[in-house]
């Protein structure tokens, strides 16, 4: 019986040491994608860490990957612009991908508005943090 209980015990820190690790991770690895773009109609988009900034505020958690189409960023949740208004975050609408022009080192990123969507154009790198 004790060892059964050695064992069910040491299981039980295995499963919580293997969850501790992914809540530690951190952030995904840099796919080339990070950068700071900016539009007239909305002001700029930061892809640093793992995360979407607008306008240096309210940030999402994003996804890089590749379709037929091209490279893209699929952010946690739906992200949109809103013409002289700034963005739009919705947690209630399917997410969309947001269009890359290339992998690494984009240039260009569109951000949808209903059937349009904005170009916003590469600015540089975002700040370093350490």
């Amino acid at each position: 019986m004790s060892k059964a209980w050695i064992l069910a015990g040491a299981a039980a820190l295995a499963a919580l040491g293997g969850g501790g690790l992914l809540l530690f991770r951190g952030p995904p690895p840099s796919q080339g994608e990070e950068g700071v773009f900016e539009s007239d109609c909305c002001g700029t988009v930061t892809l640093a860490k793992g995360r979407l900034a607008l306008n240096g505020g309210q940030s999402v958690r994003y996804d890089v990957a590749r379709d037929a189409k091209g490279p893209y960023i699929l952010p946690h949740t739906y992200v949109g612009a809103l013409e002289d208004q700034g963005f739009e975050v919705d947690g209630t609408q399917p997410a969309q991908k947001l269009r890359l022009d290339r992998l690494p080192a984009p240039r260009a990123i569109q951000l949808p508005m209903g059937a349009r969507a904005f170009v916003f154009r590469r600015k540089g790198l975002p700040a370093r943090t350490p």
